[in-house]
């Protein structure tokens, strides 16, 4: 790759969250997103460099933007602990040549949001303002899920899993949509806790619902991400 900026592999996934979040706010809206395993993760960000210019500086981002041109971004990133990388490539309106060879979704498109392990990136009207913002919230099965999870522990579960509930539900990411969520599933849960156990005081949640604070996004090379990847597999393959 002959561009000024290397291909990293962003560690957390909050980070990852918040990444594509600021670059579909600024009008990288058009994507397409996939898995590569380590053995094609290289060629996969060499072909994108060469074809999309994924690894432009700021500048030079500029300078398309003005000439009407687009402009790509390749995000990376371990999903799970899984061994396999999660790529996510944003492109901006404009002549690019990823519109004519990739498979573009707009996430500014009710039907294609992104999603993210449970979460989906979308437009909401916050109170009291008439300016909707973009957030990160988790997708209706998702939250679907976490209701039905909150009445059916309730309901059934010991002190100790309604505590490992309660620790789970407050460690989701705290992007404003997300918050809202947990918000509600608090309120659930209280009034689940009253039907079902009236004569049993209500266990104790954090104060509030915390919000995302914005750390220094950790990434690493990808090629120290590979080699790191490569030995893990020697250790395996040698303990079985």
């Amino acid at each position: 790759m002959d561009h000024s900026k290397p291909a990293t592999v962003i560690l957390r996934k909050t980070a990852l969250m918040l990444q594509i979040q600021d670059y579909v706010r600024v009008g990288y809206r058009y994507w397409t997103a996939g898995t590569v395993a380590p053995d094609r993760a290289l060629a996969w960000v060499r072909k994108a460099s060469r074809l999309y210019d994924v690894y432009l500086d700021r500048n030079r981002r500029a300078r398309n933007k003005k000439r009407g041109e687009g402009s790509g971004i390749l995000l990376l990133h371990e999903v799970s602990g899984s061994g396999h990388l999660w790529w996510i490539l944003l492109v901006t309106p404009g002549d690019h040549l990823a519109h004519q060879l990739e498979s573009l979704k707009d996430a500014q498109d009710r039907a294609t949001r992104i999603q993210l392990t449970g979460y989906e990136l979308c437009y909401l009207t916050k109170p009291k303002s008439a300016t909707p913002v973009l957030s990160w919230r988790m997708t209706r099965d998702g939250y679907q899920q976490w209701r039905t999870h909150v009445i059916d522990t309730v309901r059934r579960g010991s002190d100790l899993e309604i505590r490992q509930l309660i620790l789970s539900l407050h460690r989701s990411p705290g992007f404003y949509g997300v918050r809202c969520q947990i918000k509600a599933c608090r309120r659930l849960l209280r009034g689940s806790w009253r039907r079902s156990r009236p004569s049993q005081p209500c266990p104790l949640m954090p104060a509030r619902v915390l919000y995302l604070r914005r750390r220094k996004i950790v990434t690493v090379p990808l090629g120290a991400w590979l080699t790191a990847q490569s030995k893990l597999a020697t250790e395996v393959g040698k303990t079985t």
